[in-house]
């Protein structure tokens, strides 16, 4: 059953009252879709209306572009003009904002063509137009995509958890109370974890259809900027094919995901920048001897909320507990083992055995396939265990040990005596090696990098491809790469834009704010600038008339212009089946016929 003025409006009410401004344009996206039942109405209703009764004066029959942001007669809607008159928030009485008790020192009054928003801050407007409403008629007020910046409501967005929502999902999980965080490219040009707030519907508008190099499709609107491979922004419209854009490059190593960073060419773990976000925040201390640990040992969700700092070796007792149980101890286990071998290696009869049967299992395990499934779980234990702290210590003993001239002397004489003792067969087979390398030409640097990543060592990328590890001697990019080393490597797809065209038709579009950073990622792997302006939604109730006050907010860290006697922001209007039995005029609302910026008051 359609609904009435009065119903829509208790909606609206209500979502207002417990602070949810943000998360309104979502039932305003169900009003439109027919979710909730309430019928919108054409640019000829408005016409009429305008012309006819008064309801937008001045009235403009059409879209007026020109070189300003545009507004308006629109399809489905009116785009509204902002006056010259602002009141610009500012914080030098460290005042707080009670909608109940506004302080008027908190603004600044201000006239001009150009209002600059300070960093986090907002201003007061008012409408060139002064609306009367309709007593059966319910009217919304939304921000322009011109300057929120927007995509169609399936483009997926990249999240730290591995997951990747629409924004029009995004939208609604809001609504509900969920909480997002996603990639952005830092002060510095580095990529960072920041959260992703207030996903929402914006509004109608055109679109481009954006289509890159690896087939991803894009669909947003012609302003929206995107961030280029060498740090610059350009919008949408301006982007051409063959043009690099910012890359979101991400990979498995040892069961973590790992992100490369742009700025110097190194693979970086997701759950480290997850970590920094903690510490950012305040969540927790950067403190000596703690290891990273996954809450719900999910080393993919690398939402903050998932990490903890947990003492060293109690993290290390925590996952051998998980792993082995309760009552399995390691050491002793490993010692009983050692003992064993000890006393039956003095019988030189078995070890001869011994070894012989060990070198039969040894090439039966890694090339009959009745062991495929056991030595991929080898190979995922290893991957698991050979961690970057691991590393870095053998790394750190090789060091030390070839750091005395003494072992380096006495390495160079084992090589040597080796050498020596040669019948010719070990030379032979070094040839045999270097002639294999260069005739495996199925191995190719894809294949190379794949296995790398599965084995998590050279030596178990090598016996995954029945391969020498003089192999990868082709394939230096490759290996400096694996070893975190920067390169001039380019990856295969470098996230081109290989078309742009125009989509017939006006769209429902959705966009989201990211305060810290003024950028997201996108699933499709590239970089765009986030809403940084935001018209709360307002409604205009049925038998309401005035000048409306608008709230704009800047939620970047830099300051934002916006524009005098240009479009601001987009009016729906939804007619009810009947009438309210009380209106805003019955009810003699403390807002009817404002003539002027009025600040919040009971």
């Amino acid at each position: 059953m359609p609904a009435r003025c009065d119903e829509i409006a208790y909606i609206i009410e209500f979502a207002l009252e417990w602070e949810h401004t943000l998360v309104l344009p979502y039932t305003i996206y169900r009003l439109i879709t027919g979710d909730i039942g309430m019928g919108l109405k054409p640019d000829h209703w408005i016409r009429t209306m305008a012309q006819e009764h008064g309801m937008i004066e001045p009235f403009v029959d059409e879209q007026v572009r020109n070189g300003v942001i545009s507004y308006g007669l629109s399809s489905y809607g009116y785009d509204i003009r902002i006056a010259d008159e602002f009141k610009i928030f500012t914080n030098v009485f460290n005042s707080i904002v009670d909608p109940k008790n506004f302080d008027p020192r908190s603004m600044i009054d201000f006239k001009g063509e150009v209002c600059v928003i300070p960093p986090n801050s907002f201003v007061l407007g008012k409408t060139v137009e002064y609306f009367r409403i309709p007593r059966n008629v319910l009217a919304v007020c939304l921000g322009k995509s011109t300057y929120a910046r927007c995509f169609r409501g399936d483009t997926r967005v990249a999240l730290v958890d591995g997951t990747s929502p629409t924004l029009e999902d995004m939208a609604r999980r809001f609504e509900d109370g969920d909480l997002f965080w996603g990639y952005s490219i830092g002060r510095h040009g580095r990529i960072i974890v920041t959260m992703l707030d207030a996903p929402r519907f914006i509004g109608r508008d055109s679109l481009l259809e954006i289509k890159l190099d690896h087939e991803e499709i894009i669909h947003c609107t012609p302003d929206h900027k995107f961030i280029m491979r060498d740090g610059r922004m350009k919008e949408a419209h301006e982007l051409r094919p063959d043009d690099s854009l910012m890359p979101l490059y991400r990979q498995l190593a040892r069961g973590y995901e790992m992100i490369y960073q742009p700025i110097n060419g190194h693979l970086y773990p997701t759950h480290r920048l997850a970590d920094e976000w903690n510490l950012r925040n305040g969540i927790y201390d950067d403190e000596p001897d703690t290891h990273r640990h996954h809450v719900d040992f999910n080393r993919l969700n690398n939402n903050p909320w998932n990490l903890v700092r947990m003492d060293a070796i109690e993290h290390i007792k925590l996952h051998n507990q998980e792993t082995f149980g309760d009552e399995f101890d390691p050491d002793e286990h490993s010692q009983s083992i050692r003992e064993a071998l000890q006393r039956l290696a003095e019988d030189p009869a078995w070890r001869a055995r011994y070894s012989e049967a060990q070198s039969e299992r040894a090439i039966s395990f890694w090339h009959d396939d009745e062991y495929a499934e056991k030595r991929a779980q080898l190979i995922q234990q290893r991957l698991e265990s050979w961690t970057e702290e691991r590393r870095a210590q053998q790394s750190e003993v090789l060091k030390r040990h070839f750091a005395d001239p003494a072992n380096r002397e006495k390495h160079g004489e084992i090589i040597k005596a080796i050498w020596a003792r040669d019948d010719g067969t070990r030379r032979e087979k070094q040839r045999e090696i270097a002639r294999r390398m260069n005739i495996r030409e199925e191995i190719t640097a894809e294949v190379v990098r794949e296995a790398l990543d599965k084995a998590g060592s050279i030596r178990g990328a090598a016996r995954l491809l029945n391969c020498d590890r003089a192999v990868f001697r082709r394939f230096p990019e490759v290996m400096a790469e694996f070893r975190g080393i920067r390169t001039n490597y380019k990856y295969n797809n470098n996230h081109k834009i290989l078309s742009i065209k125009e989509l017939p038709g006006n769209h429902d579009v959705f966009c989201l704010t990211v305060p810290e950073a003024g950028n997201f990622a996108l699933e499709s792997g590239v970089f765009v600038k986030n809403c940084g302006l935001i018209v709360n939604t307002t409604p205009f109730e049925p038998a309401w008339e005035g000048y409306v006050t608008l709230e704009i907010s800047n939620t970047t860290p830099l300051p934002a212009k916006i524009y005098a006697n240009e479009g601001i922001a987009q009016v729906l209007f939804f007619e009810g089946d009947a009438p309210p039995d009380i209106s805003y005029a019955d009810k003699k609302g403390k807002y009817q016929g404002q003539q002027s910026i009025v600040l919040p008051k009971i």
